[in-house]
């Protein structure tokens, strides 16, 4: 009594090949992919840091405008509207 046929071990075959096929095509169309999803968001997270004690900054682009986030792990949750853009270069 054999413990695999030559049945499964076929079935097994073309399924890790269509598996292979299904990855083949999305990575070749990964850019195409990834703007279709990220089109139309006007939300977008632009930096994240941890300040300690379970409190994170978050700097947020909405329509243009960027906005710094202050979530604490427990408390209200602080937002100031940036006047001008900000830039990752300046900042120590």
């Amino acid at each position: 009594m054999d413990i695999l046929q030559t049945q499964q071990i076929m079935t097994v075959l073309v399924f890790l090949g269509v598996l292979g096929l299904a990855w083949l095509v999305v990575q070749m169309n990964r850019t195409k992919l990834t703007q279709k999803t990220h089109a139309g968001r006007r939300l977008i997270i632009r930096e994240t840091a941890g300040l300690g004690n379970g409190e994170r900054a978050l700097l947020i682009e909405a329509e243009g405008q960027s906005v710094l986030a202050i979530l604490p792990r427990k408390g209200q949750v602080q937002m100031m509207a940036l006047s001008h853009p900000v830039s990752s270069e300046g900042a120590e």
